[in-house]
């Protein structure tokens, strides 16, 4: 498989597969100390399902980003499939839910340090220009980043909100077309059979 010249690749942090290991460790002598006393199985239970959770994190495979597609491990994924990015609260690892075309989805786990995350976000909403991000449509996302930039808002503060939901854009937009399509709407009053003549 070749890949473009131009292609970043995303890697877990270590510090995932550190901590996990410090986790494992952790657990194997709060069962060993169980032994002795059997309240200690407790706390070496959480351990040991937490070092399975980071050691799992810090074996999930590289997002490779280029010009026409990313791929997750060896699954790759054209830009212009992507439909749908939302993503959930957890600032790291970065989850992603991804709907794709055809109704497909697809679940993205990137557990990077914090400005890899950052880029990688980044990347996805930059290249992704048929797709919506938390239901906010690519142009007025963009326009609404390019705005805070231009003011110097400050990256925290929350984007363009959804004033309607989707059902709602859906019927604004048939009688848009509906409107449209009969033409203007003091139409009527142009037409001459309806218009008074003076005697």
């Amino acid at each position: 498989m070749i890949m473009e010249p131009s292609v970043e690749i995303y890697l877990p942090s270590r510090s995932y597969a550190r901590v996990g290991w410090a986790a494992l460790a952790g657990s194997a002598v709060c069962i060993a100390c169980g032994f002795q006393a059997r309240y200690a199985l407790i706390p070496g239970a959480l351990c040991a399902i937490t070092a399975l959770l980071l050691l799992w994190l810090s074996l999930r495979p590289p997002i490779r980003v280029s010009h026409n597609q990313f791929n997750i491990g060896e699954r790759a994924i054209a830009w212009r499939e992507v439909r749908e990015i939302n993503r959930s609260r957890f600032l790291s690892p970065l989850v992603l839910k991804l709907r794709l075309t055809n109704s497909r989805r697809k679940l993205v786990v990137f557990p990077g340090e914090p400005e890899r995350i950052a880029r990688l976000l980044m990347q996805l909403r930059r290249h992704s220009t048929l797709a919506t991000f938390d239901g906010i449509a690519y142009r007025d996302y963009w326009t609404w980043n390019n705005i805070k930039e231009q003011t110097g808002a400050e990256a925290t503060e929350s984007g363009p909100v959804r004033m309607l939901s989707r059902d709602d854009e859906d019927e604004i937009e048939r009688m848009y077309r509906k409107l449209k399509s009969v033409g203007r709407l003091d139409a009527r009053s142009k037409d001459p059979s309806t218009t008074s003549h003076e005697d």
